[in-house]
């Protein structure tokens, strides 16, 4: 069968492993998206603008407990990939069983964090009225099911890594129908409001693990055994998925200050019109992401078997067809951004606002895989610190400079000229290091022939 056919990383034809890898990884990646997207059209739709405005003020949240789930499986899918690379299989199953415990106890962790803080946590946001009940009941039926959402992440890596990209991508298409279905369920139907929505996209996050979970056991390489923790072992874990860490951190430290920033300059109008653009900046995200940890195992067990022009080749296709994705994108939303803005929301108000936005981040799009791919790229390869550099400068320091100067220079327009001063000086300086270390720090000499 296509769903249980592997393809040998470091022996297929390149291009094959490129396609067979990228195509479901991405596609997945959107499967999860459009799962939030039909998610926040039905709030838009049947709870209202308040609704999505809650959703955006928890949504941070939710990523920063996300960004423990990536460092922690991104960091140990890594490793254990450059390990299987080098033939040691049992410390590569040692760093799947660590990796796992720990995404369990993150989880776990995150849940109760939530579900007690979540009051606090919007009141320092100063929320009032029925937006705040809102977010309040959103994050805490949400934080019954953080677990499950960490866990995801992390068994579809070193699923992936096992040569099942297309068994993966085929339960996360199953899990985003089912979200579908039950937001219909739960929203329209029952008319459970925003618990409805968290309930149906928890829910949907449980059946995914659960499926995947079944594969794992049955139909894989990796095998479940008390983990042997080493110090040594966990520090490189953190320390090579630190930068996706701070991507998600520093994304959820920065959503928080737009959010406040657009509370206080335009109010809960100027959330629900973010909300509706940032539901095509996270499908713009979403395929960096799909194209970068397709790629990932690829770049990790080539780099842990010294294949470095199958490293260098598959890295440069990356990046092409995230550049060719970005400028299709900015030019879609050029052309349609009032039918986007018309899908989620029916105010004329919040309409007119989306579509302004849209127009702005619309030239950011074309830059947005390319800064994400990057750093993914830096850690496959164990470079941790200039995915690191590259991540912090993405993620918070140039948002951080475009929300302090451009909004004193262009008034409200300087908010949402922030997203273009981020990717297009991110770009700037992705492009100087990769010529640079092409290979990482370690290996800044390795040539490759063109």
């Amino acid at each position: 069968m296509l769903l249980n056919k592997k393809v040998d990383l470091g022996k297929s034809s390149i291009y094959k492993v490129f396609l067979f890898y990228t195509i479901p990884s991405v596609f997945m990646m959107i499967v999860q998206t459009m799962a939030y997207f039909v998610d926040s059209v039905f709030v838009g739709r049947y709870i209202g603008s308040e609704g999505l405005s809650a959703i955006t003020l928890v949504m941070p949240v939710v990523i920063f407990f996300a960004g423990f789930a990536m460092m922690i499986g991104i960091g140990g899918v890594t490793l254990a990939g450059i390990e299987r690379g080098a033939g040691n299989k049992e410390s590569s199953n040692n760093l799947f069983n660590v990796t796992m415990m720990l995404t369990l106890i993150s989880g776990v962790g995150g849940a109760i964090i939530l579900f007690v803080a979540s009051p606090l946590l919007m009141g320092l946001l100063s929320t009032t009225g029925e937006t705040k009940v809102f977010a309040i009941e959103y994050a805490r039926y949400t934080s019954l099911f953080i677990p499950f959402f960490l866990l995801n992440f992390v068994i579809g890596f070193f699923l992936k890594l096992d040569g099942k990209p297309l068994l993966v991508t085929g339960v996360m298409f199953l899990g985003a129908l089912l979200n579908i279905g039950l937001d219909y369920m739960f929203i329209v139907y029952y008319q459970f409001g925003m618990r409805g929505a968290a309930m149906a996209t928890g829910s949907s996050q449980a059946f995914s693990f659960f499926i995947c979970l079944g594969i794992l056991v049955w139909n894989s390489d990796w095998s479940f055994s008390k983990p042997v923790f080493h110090v040594m072992e966990i520090q490189r874990i953190f320390y090579n998925g630190f930068s996706e860490f701070l991507t998600n951190i520093t994304m959820a430290v920065i959503s928080v200050i737009f959010n406040v920033i657009i509370l206080r300059r335009i109010g809960a109008m100027g959330i629900a019109a973010f909300a509706v653009v940032m539901q095509l900046m996270e499908f713009a995200r979403a395929l960096g992401y799909g194209i970068g940890e397709g790629n990932q195992n690829i770049w990790s067990y080539n780099f842990g078997s010294y294949q470095y022009n199958r490293v260098h080749t598959i890295r440069k296709m990356a990046i092409t067809v995230s550049v060719i994705i970005g400028v299709l994108m900015a030019c879609g939303a050029f052309v349609f951004s009032e039918e986007i803005s018309q899908i989620f929301v029916s105010e004329t108000a919040v309409n007119t606002l989306s579509v302004e936005i849209l127009n702005y981040v619309a030239v950011a799009l074309i830059f947005v895989g390319f800064n994400i791919i990057l750093p993914t790229y830096y850690t496959a390869i164990n470079d941790p610190f200039h995915s690191v550099l590259l991540t912090v400068y993405r993620s918070f320091i140039s948002p951080l400079i475009g929300l302090l100067v451009l909004p004193l220079i262009f008034g409200n327009d300087g908010i949402w000229l922030t997203f273009i001063f981020m990717e297009v000086t991110a770009f700037v300086i992705g492009i100087v290091l990769l010529k640079k270390y092409p290979l990482g720090k370690n290996n800044k000499k390795w040539k490759v022939s063109e």
